[in-house]
């Protein structure tokens, strides 16, 4: 597995224009990587993040990148601008049950509602509070390994913040579809070493392809 990180310029036309299409950065992310045989998928899950003045895309996959076109379409190429890339796989294998570390997620908090009992499988609305939102992730951290946790071990309620919700609105084909991103972050404890590394590689929730899911911790 790699991380790999380049800086996009935010100002540029066709950044803008990416930026409000997650379409057109999904696109432009897996172009990334070679061709590879149809019967196998390459595992990417990416979002953006912007850090103080900076903006930046994240990306997560099982084949090293090459993000060469990234840099022309969205960057500073007269600069020869480089970008960062690390294997996970050692990082990943140091991951044990007890361990303390900060997170960030940007995912798509969703649920269904079923119009009557014949309704299979009910249409899909985003969580609109920052209650909902919170009570969300909180239902699905036991099945992700992890437990959330106040920095000081209080027993008080486990503090998650929303620092970021954005409503994207764009084309898929002749479909116009709406994505609610919420940006969570605090502080979790791994209880199983396991489903957190499952957790890690495959994402969490919905809209994966569109810059949501990808889960990334940082020590405290």
């Amino acid at each position: 597995m790699f991380l790999s990180r380049v800086e996009i310029n935010q100002f540029r036309r066709e950044t803008m224009r990416a930026l409000a299409s997650p379409q057109i950065m999904h696109a432009a992310i897996m172009a990334s990587f070679p061709p590879i045989d149809s019967a196998v998928s390459e595992r990417v899950l990416w979002r953006v993040d912007k850090v103080a003045s900076s903006m930046y895309i994240l990306i997560q996959s099982s084949t090293k990148p090459d993000f060469t076109h990234i840099v022309e379409q969205y960057g500073w190429p007269s600069s020869e601008q480089k970008w960062v890339t690390l294997d996970m796989d050692r990082f990943l294998s140091s991951i044990k049950k007890g361990q303390k570390w900060r997170f960030r997620l940007r995912a798509n908090p969703v649920h269904s509602v079923k119009s009557s009992d014949d309704d299979s499988r009910g249409r899909v609305y985003a969580h609109v509070t920052i209650e909902q939102q919170k009570k969300w992730l909180m239902s699905r951290v036991q099945k992700c390994g992890f437990s959330i946790v106040n920095l000081d071990d209080s027993d008080e309620e486990a503090c998650i913040e929303i620092k970021h919700t954005d409503i994207i609105r764009f084309k898929r084909q002749n479909a116009q579809l709406t994505i609610s991103a919420v940006t969570f972050e605090g502080i979790l404890v791994i209880e199983d070493e396991n489903k957190f590394i499952s957790t890690i590689v495959n994402g969490i929730g919905r809209a994966k392809a569109y810059g949501c899911g990808l889960l990334t911790i940082a020590r405290i």
